[in-house]
């Protein structure tokens, strides 16, 4: 399935804002283990919107970077793509459950997600597809919203998206 530059743009912008949204709201109340309220599935919700937004971001990108970034920018994408995926997974499996569900499956899509996102990151800052700051949000942006998650980290993985889907819109 292909997307175009400009709807992957628009599902950066979604999926950026779905993660500053989610940073904020568990900012004021964190999610519970076992959820408790109706907050811990709304939560659970906006985290998967901006998941399911991400991957369809990451395919505009694709559709625009793919003939410049070569084959380790393929290899990005695809454990990106992967990564996001398996992470929707155990969102969803959350979400129904009502309590967090299938950690070894969110565990190895955050592990893919973090190796594509960097590898993703460096090919765009090679191959000049992205300005430098794209480049830099695709490679910090990831990590660092989950070293900083406690602290409203996904607040910056948003930012990144924002700014990144932003910039594929005016293409």
């Amino acid at each position: 399935m292909k997307i175009s530059i400009r709807n992957g743009g628009i599902a950066g912008i979604v999926a950026g804002l779905g993660y500053i949204v989610q940073a904020i709201m568990g900012l004021i109340k964190p999610q519970t283990e076992v959820f408790s309220g109706t907050s811990d599935y709304i939560l659970e919700v906006v985290f998967i919107v901006a998941l399911a937004a991400t991957i369809a971001a990451l395919m505009g990108l694709h559709t625009f970077a793919q003939s410049r970034y070569g084959k380790a920018g393929m290899v990005g994408f695809w454990l990106a793509i992967i990564g996001t995926g398996l992470i929707t997974i155990s969102a969803m499996a959350t979400l129904f459950a009502g309590q967090n569900s299938l950690g070894p499956v969110f565990l190895g899509g955050m592990l893919l997600s973090l190796i594509g996102y960097i590898v993703l990151g460096i090919t765009t800052l090679r191959s000049k597809s992205l300005p430098l700051w794209g480049g830099l949000a695709l490679i910090f942006g990831f990590p660092l919203s989950v070293f900083l998650s406690a602290f409203g980290g996904g607040i910056l993985f948003g930012l990144a998206w924002l700014g990144v889907g932003y910039y594929l819109m005016k293409q």
